[in-house]
């Protein structure tokens, strides 16, 4: 444990002392009044640490992290604890995941709005339309919801982009 300092802060009319601690595995500041954890006599934690060495629970972590949402989840990944909301965490979610989700909605919607909802190379108005990636979604990840990367086709021109590609 190591105790960085005591400093005396006001409390109506007397001073109290008050103790700073560093976690004991990576030195971050603790206030005693904040969560943490008191592995032994002279050993302190941060709600991070006792996480990562499974000290606490998953649902004592955020709670204590101010995480309110009911389908919040938090893994530790290399090394680092990784708070997320939903069913699977990030790094499991597949391709069809993240064409199902919000951002991938919103992307879609962009793409079509700025194309005025008409198929770029056969100028079909309307109708069903998908919203393409011209640099391969499975391959360009960073690139999955860039606007610049989409463009909308009709369904019999989407077909034919596929085609030539094969």
């Amino acid at each position: 444990m190591t105790l960085l300092r005591i400093e005396k802060e006001p409390n109506g009319d007397i001073w109290t002392p008050v103790r700073y601690y560093g976690c004991d595995r990576c030195s971050d500041e603790i206030y005693e009044g904040f969560p943490h954890v008191v592995a032994g006599e002279n050993v302190h934690y941060c709600m991070d640490c006792s996480y990562i060495l499974q000290l606490v629970t998953e649902k004592e972590y955020l709670g204590c992290s101010g995480v309110g949402v009911c389908n919040a989840h938090a893994s530790v990944r290399d090394g680092k604890v990784v708070i997320w909301v939903g069913k699977r965490a990030p790094w499991e979610q597949t391709n069809q995941d993240i064409r199902n989700s919000p951002q991938y909605s919103k992307w879609r919607r962009k793409v079509f709005e700025r194309d005025k909802y008409t198929c770029q190379h056969c100028d079909q108005v309307g109708g069903e339309l998908n919203a393409h990636h011209i640099k391969p979604f499975a391959k360009y990840k960073k690139l999955r919801f860039e606007v610049s990367n989409g463009l909308t086709l009709c369904v019999d021109c989407h077909r034919e982009v596929h085609k030539k590609k094969r």
